[in-house]
């Protein structure tokens, strides 16, 4: 089949990684690249709860910011957190692909998937361009003799078709690799550089021990470092053992990651400390920050809907274990803390939590960063115990 030669000018990328920080810092660039070409673009940031309806994905809303308004201005920045190249995954690329237009700068982010789905042959998109919606309760009205439909291809086959579709309307796909061994150890010292600290070779090796080669918790700890330092203006100080040692023995450090733990496990002091902690330590970058931790908890209530839905706490150890892995994951507290909110927690908490997230992630993309703040904090406090009994009956 002869390759379909696809544009080069579409702004659509789609970032693929298991390291949040290279993800994080790779869409910020690209959000700001769109802000320096669409100057008057509003931002829309959709989460995959936001895409989620009755027996499928509902793509309505997207649908219909991509679509032209005409002459009342239609510039979009568009960011989507995907949690994998799934069936909601699927639909969305050929909608991006049937609905692309001047004027959109779309951005897919979503895990680091099988390099497989980067090779396929580009498809040429026109085809897709008839459907007028994607919403998968709406059935096409059949032409009159037309041939009954082909049996439905598989799962995997609709992922390389969709990756296709992309590839043939010209998204740039970028799959980002966190850097292991020899390469991490240098990625420690450049980025201490960034933060004007000199970090001799057996401190660079505590710190990648220590941190169990998360790229987020090393940054996050080295910018605290930097500053103990700011005393020293502008000269590059060096990063001692000791310094190291009482730092990443202590507990008082968030990267983030410890929401979902905190959440998931009822302890709401924990959960106010880590949006703090963590919001506050971004400094300039708080949009960014609450990103972050909307993405995180999107994800763990979409593992605990999953989770109940599959029954997965009476599930035998080793298919909990799959289910983990296939959720990526890793950390026994992370596991216990889900596994406990899959098993105790009342459906109206969990109805009560999307909705603040969804919440939350409505005011980050109107550039609204205090209530989606609050947002986060009511989350927080919700999960205190016995709370969930003093919501008010429209908020479950």
């Amino acid at each position: 089949m002869p390759r379909f030669n696809a544009e080069s000018n579409v702004d659509v990328y789609v970032v693929c990684s298991d390291d949040p920080l290279l993800k994080l810092e790779r869409t910020s660039a690209l959000i700001a690249q769109g802000r320096s070409k669409l100057p008057d673009a509003d931002f829309l940031l959709y989460t995959f709860s936001d895409l989620q309806g009755f027996g499928g994905a509902n793509l309505q809303s997207i649908e219909n910011e991509m679509s032209d308004p005409g002459l009342f201005g239609g510039d979009r920045i568009i960011k989507v957190n995907l949690k994998d190249l799934d069936a909601t995954a699927i639909e969305l690329f050929k909608l991006v692909a049937a609905s692309y237009r001047p004027g959109l700068f779309i951005i897919l982010e979503l895990p680091r998937i099988n390099t497989i789905y980067t090779k396929v042959d580009p498809l040429d998109p026109t085809p897709l361009k008839h459907i007028l919606s994607f919403d998968p309760n709406v059935a096409p009205t059949p032409k009159k003799g037309a041939k009954k439909p082909k049996r439905q291809t598989s799962l995997e086959t609709r992922k390389k078709e969709a990756m296709g579709y992309l590839k043939g309307m010209g998204a740039h796909i970028e799959v980002l690799y966190a850097p292991e061994g020899p390469e991490l150890k240098s990625w420690i010292g450049a980025r201490g550089r960034k933060y004007r600290l000199n970090i001799a070779p057996h401190v660079v090796e505590f710190i990648a021990q220590s941190c169990d080669n998360n790229l987020l918790t090393i940054d996050h700890s080295l910018q605290l470092m930097e500053l103990l330092h700011s005393d020293q203006s502008g000269n590059v100080s060096e990063l001692t053992m000791d310094e190291v040692e009482t730092y990443f023995t202590q507990d008082a450090r968030y990267n983030g990651f410890e929401l979902p733990q905190a959440i998931l496990s009822g302890d709401s002091l924990k959960a106010l400390n880590v949006i703090s902690s963590f919001c506050s330590g971004q400094e300039m970058n708080l949009q960014a920050a609450l990103s972050l931790l909307i993405g995180r908890m999107d994800e763990s209530l979409t593992s605990v809907a999953l989770g109940k839905e599959k029954n997965i706490s009476r599930a035998p150890y080793r298919e909990q274990n799959i289910f983990f892995m296939s959720r990526n994951v890793k950390v026994k507290a992370s596991q216990e803390a889900l596994m406990k909110a899959i098993r105790e927690m009342p459906d109206n908490l969990l109805h009560f939590l999307s909705q603040c997230l969804s919440e939350a992630s409505i005011a980050l993309s109107r550039f609204d960063a205090e209530s989606a703040l609050r947002a986060l904090q009511r989350m927080a406090l919700a999960v205190n115990n016995g709370a969930v009994r003093f919501l008010s009956p429209e908020l479950i």
